[in-house]
C-alpha cells in the first residue's frame, strides 16, 4: 500500500524514457564544449528532483534501459537507485527488453531492488501489470502486523503505506474487499494506482486484450475507488482526440 501524507495528498514523481547507459561519455543533443555531460547528468538531475519534491512514491513507466544499456543490471541499479529509500514502482516500455535480458528477466530484476514495490504480474509475455492500493494515513487497524515491502503478493497486489520510509504490504498478502472504501488488510483504501506493461509489439495494440481482461477481472474484485493508470505507450485514442492544430510530439 502507499499511504497519503499528513497533508491528505499523495505526492508522486513520474520518470520515463531515461534510456540510461551507465558508461555514456556524451549526451544526446548537447553540443560538445557546452560542459561535461555524461550518464551522471541523468542520475544527478533525478536525485535533485526527488530531493526537492520529496514524493511519497516514484513511478517509473518504461524505457529505463535499451539495447545500448550495458550491462543492463548495472544500468537499472543506478537509475532506479536514485529513489534511495523512497518506495517506487516500475512498469516496462517497449525498449526495456532490447538488452541481453528477456522481458521477464528485466522485470524480475526490478523486483529485487531496494524500495521496489513492483510486482511480476500474471499476464503471460507481459509481466509488468500490477496495482498499488493507496490507503488513508493512520488507518491501520490495531493488532495488524505488516509484511515487509519486498515480500511479493502471489496475485500482483501491492500496497504502499503513507508514511515515508515505511512501505508495507497488506498483512494478509492478498485481500478480497467487497464494499466501496472497505479496508484492505486493516487499512482504508482511498485510491488505486494501476501499472500496465507496454510491449515491443505495441504498434497494433498499446494494451493487449489479455491485459484488459486482467484489469477488468481485478478491478471487479476490489473496492471502487478513484484509479490512476500508468503506461508507457500512448493509446490510439490520444491521437484521435488530438486537435488538428496541435503538432505531434516525439
Amino acid at each position: 500500500t502507499v499511504s497519503v501524507g499528513e497533508s491528505g495528498t499523495l505526492r508522486l514523481v513520474h520518470v520515463s524514457d531515461a534510456h540510461y547507459h551507465p558508461f555514456a561519455t556524451a549526451c544526446e543533443d548537447v553540443p560538445r564544449g557546452a560542459g561535461p555531460c555524461t550518464h551522471r547528468n541523468t542520475t544527478q538531475f533525478l536525485a535533485s528532483v526527488l530531493h526537492v519534491e520529496r514524493p511519497d512514491l516514484v513511478a517509473f513507466t518504461g524505457d529505463v534501459i535499451d539495447g545500448d544499456s550495458s550491462p543492463p543490471q548495472l544500468a537499472m541499479a543506478q537509475l532506479y537507485g536514485v529513489a534511495g529509500a523512497r518506495p517506487w514502482a516500475a512498469s516496462l516500455g517497449n525498449h526495456d527488453e532490447e538488452s541481453t535480458l528477456s522481458r521477464d528477466e528485466v522485470l524480475a530484476y526490478v523486483t529485487t531492488l531496494r524500495g521496489s514495490l513492483t510486482e511480476h504480474g500474471p499476464v503471460k509475455g507481459s509481466p509488468g501489470n500490477f496495482y498499488l492500493d493507496v490507503v488513508a494515513a493512520g488507518a491501520a487497524a490495531a493488532g495488524e502486523a505488516a509484511m515487509p515491502a519486498h515480500v511479493a503478493a502471489p496475485d500482483a497486489r501491492r500496497a504502499v503505506d503513507g508514511e515515508k520510509g515505511a512501505p508495507e504490504l497488506n498483512a494478509s498478502g492478498r485481500s478480497e474487499p467487497s464494499k466501496e472504501g472497505e479496508a484492505a488488510g486493516g487499512k482504508l483504501v482511498v485510491a488505486r494506482l494501476v501499472f500496465f506493461d507496454s510491449r515491443k509489439d505495441h504498434v497494433r495494440q498499446m494494451i493487449s486484450d489479455a491485459q484488459l481482461a486482467w484489469f477488468v477481472e481485478t478491478v471487479g474484485s476490489l473496492p471502487r475507488v478513484p484509479t490512476l493508470a500508468f503506461y508507457h505507450i500512448p493509446l490510439h485514442e490520444y491521437e484521435a482526440e488530438r486537435p488538428r492544430d496541435c503538432p505531434r510530439s516525439r
